[in-house]
């Protein structure tokens, strides 16, 4: 074997034999403080995936400069909602991202994140995109997504490698559990019966009447519980059109 393959095959079976060193957490950590080799966080929280859709068909229409802006629009102002509302972002999937939030009020903060993004895309990013479409007298690209929030233990550690002096790492923390996999699951539901926005149950169940009611009327803006399959996962779900102004 080469010089790489018995690297990678020792350090596969090192990784494969070492214990966890495992502590609880209370807020989520960062890639700092989770030790390289073993470390690993069990943590309480609620998973955000926020998903760009039909990424791939914008990119055939159109050009790679306007496709990028389409994305970074997205990306940019989803980031800016998740960080103002307290969440962390540790993930970037191409055209998706994450965010992660803790503490008792975790499920309302979440749900109020999810609209606030479909805020986003329905009243910031496809007027402004219209707008410069019907200037030059075409066609615009309708901007769709999906939002999927779920909440439980996940377990937090770090993937990657690292040079020999540790001092430059290409590294980051990654999350595993039901949460952070039925988020994201959810976030990739697509058509004209779903979401944008969709929370399981366990999230909504905590909500309060104000992440719950909106309007003059006091209308319930979650429809469900519906029963669907995540991934593995069979789960009761809620889903949201409306939109939260921040």
């Amino acid at each position: 074997m080469t010089v790489l393959s018995d690297k990678i095959t020792a350090t596969s079976a090192e990784l494969l034999s070492t214990p966890w060193a495992t502590r609880d957490g209370q807020v989520v950590p960062s890639t700092d403080s989770v030790a390289f080799k073993n470390g690993a966080v069990k943590i309480e929280a609620t998973y955000l995936y926020a998903d760009l859709a039909d990424s791939t068909k914008l990119q055939k229409l159109h050009t790679p400069e306007f496709a990028a802006r389409v994305m970074r629009m997205y990306l940019s102002g989803a980031c800016e909602i998740i960080r103002n509302a307290g969440g962390s972002i540790k993930s970037f999937d191409g055209d998706r991202v994450m965010g992660i939030f803790v503490g008792n009020q975790m499920r309302n903060t979440a749900a109020r994140v999810g609209l606030r993004i479909n805020w986003l895309v329905d009243t910031v990013i496809n007027p402004q995109i219209k707008e410069v479409f019907e200037r030059h007298k075409q066609t615009p690209w309708v901007v769709t997504h999906g939002v999927g929030i779920d909440c439980g233990e996940a377990f937090i550690t770090r993937a990657g490698v690292r040079n020999k002096e540790g001092t430059t790492n290409h590294n980051d923390l990654i999350s595993i559990g039901a949460a952070p996999n039925i988020a994201a699951k959810l976030s990739a539901r697509r058509g004209t019966d779903y979401g944008p926005v969709w929370i399981t149950n366990r999230v909504y169940d905590f909500l309060d009447e104000g992440s719950k009611l909106g309007g003059a009327a006091k209308t319930n803006m979650w429809t469900g519980p519906a029963e669907a399959e995540a991934g593995p996962h069979a789960v009761y779900i809620y889903k949201s059109g409306w939109r939260w102004t921040p």
